[in-house]
């Protein structure tokens, strides 16, 4: 018997109702400030000026060679002022992939609200590469998918977004995230992370007055911030609202990659880097600024022959975490009620009332154009009696995205 009351695991491949309350959450490496900021404590924000009370200013990045101040004011550029936004500070020796123990307790402290959750680092330790990237950043790809599956089975589904710093200067030996490998003991085994994003996009002017480690970092907090400022379905990279440079605060002048080289020094690479399903900054003819080519996920994209599609991308991930999310809170209520049965099985009026429960739930979605549709199927054979378990099957249909146009333009001596 389990005491989570409603259990809604995702489909194998073979949100608050009242409106948006997604939170979102920052852990990575710090320096403490005595009497003011403490290491592996929780801070909840609304706001730039909150992160600063607290000491953490332009001048705390700069004197201590750091990104910290710079994640957080860029996700509150392009998140709006008040969004909440959890954060926790490590000593500077915590890699990766022993960040995901302090992650719980920025988890469970924010009540399990936090949607996305953002790992960033400012080691100084030498970089090792593996496949063209850190050693510290590879090993960590399956642990953050272990954390992200603990977190659902927990009713705290969230998406994690790890910053891809200091990769190879030779963007061809970058490893492949839609193929991705570790090696487990002496063989290598193929991972499917669909709960994790790779940011190695970088603001090449900001970056470059920083040194050592500093100087190769990938902005996760302007990606997060550009998830925070739309609708859970929406594309990272949505070309109409979503451009990340700010003229006037002299932001994002200069694109570039975690590997300290300009835009057009890597410029050449970049369909390959979109193709291996890393989030880097794009830029389009006609148009100024940069912008996220998309929000790929660490998996190969897979549709199978029942037409089922798997997480490939943040917003099918957002798209399941977030129907969970409000499906859960609906059937809550539901649980411990007495359900009358004919002949031990659920008569169909019961049927078709836990049905349209979770319908009601798609239709409140579709109407506010956060998916295409949804459909709930309640099984009659369920058993009440001995088991006690409700079996429902959900299904839903994300929106669709544009990622290219694709036609044929001719002179014609009229139409």
């Amino acid at each position: 018997m389990s005491l989570r009351g409603v259990g809604i695991s995702e489909g194998n491949i073979g949100v608050n109702q009242s409106g948006d309350a997604r939170e979102f959450g920052l852990i990575g490496n710090g320096i403490a400030i005595a009497k003011k900021l403490d290491l592996n404590t929780a801070y909840i924000l609304r706001r730039i000026q909150d992160a600063e009370s607290l000491g953490i200013t332009a001048e705390y990045d700069t004197k201590n060679n750091v990104h910290v101040h710079r994640h957080i004011s860029e996700f509150y550029r392009n998140a709006k002022p008040g969004r909440k936004l959890n954060i926790m500070l490590l000593a500077d020796t915590v890699v990766f992939k022993d960040m995901t123990v302090e992650a719980k307790n920025l988890m469970v402290n924010a009540d399990g609200m936090i949607s996305d959750l953002g790992f960033f680092s400012n080691s100084t330790d030498a970089i090792t590469l593996i496949n063209g990237l850190p050693t510290a950043v590879s090993e960590a790809i399956t642990e953050f998918q272990n954390l992200a599956q603990w977190a659902s089975v927990n009713d705290m589904p969230l998406h994690i977004t790890v910053e891809g710093f200091g990769i190879s200067e030779t963007l061809s030996n970058l490893a492949d995230l839609r193929d991705f490998e570790v090696v487990i003991g002496t063989e290598p085994v193929k991972v499917s992370a669909t709960k994790v994003s790779m940011v190695i996009a970088q603001d090449w002017q900001h970056a470059e007055a920083f040194t050592g480690n500093a100087k190769k970092y990938a902005d996760v907090g302007t990606f997060l911030g550009i998830v925070a400022s739309h609708a859970w379905n929406r594309n990272p990279g949505e070309v109409e609202t979503k451009n990340i440079q700010n003229v006037s605060l002299n932001s994002w002048m200069i694109g570039g990659l975690s590997n300290h080289k300009k835009y057009s020094e890597v410029f050449e690479s970049l369909e390959t880097l979109n193709d291996k399903g890393y989030i880097i900054p794009v830029k389009y003819q006609g148009k100024a600024g940069y912008w996220f080519n998309d929000g790929a996920t660490i998996a190969p994209i897979v549709i199978d022959e029942q037409g089922n599609v798997n997480q490939h991308a943040i917003y099918y991930s957002h798209t399941i975490d977030e129907c969970t999310r409000a499906l859960r809170q609906v059937y809550l209520p539901e649980i411990k009620k007495p359900v009358p049965l004919e002949s031990r099985l659920l008569p169909i009026d019961m049927v078709e009332y836990y049905n349209a429960i979770g319908d009601a739930v798609f239709k409140k979605f579709e109407k506010a154009g956060l998916i295409s549709e949804g459909k709930t199927n309640v099984d009659p054979l369920s058993d009440l009696l001995g088991s006690k378990i409700l079996n429902v099957q959900f299904t839903v249909v994300p929106t669709g995205t544009i990622n290219e146009l694709i036609g044929t333009i001719n002179l014609k001596t009229s139409l």
